[in-house]
């Protein structure tokens, strides 16, 4: 992760599952569904907006979350 780069960083999409990978200040991709992110930005952020672009990179479909 580069300092230019948002701290979270949301993987790609995929119709074969729920969820999506998720990085956290650059430790280890993490399955999370939509709920889990939520819940995580929320501890993580509290008070943020958890689909804000200066937190959140998205590799494709910002906002979309398989199985929906």
């Amino acid at each position: 992760m580069s300092e230019t780069e948002p701290p979270v960083q949301v993987g790609p999409y995929a119709d074969d599952h729920q969820y999506r990978l998720i990085s956290f200040c650059g430790a280890h991709h993490v399955p999370m569904s939509r709920s889990q992110f939520e819940e995580r930005m929320a501890e993580d952020y509290p008070g943020e907006d958890p689909y804000d672009s200066e937190l959140v990179a998205w590799t494709d479909h910002p906002g979309e979350w398989p199985g929906e």
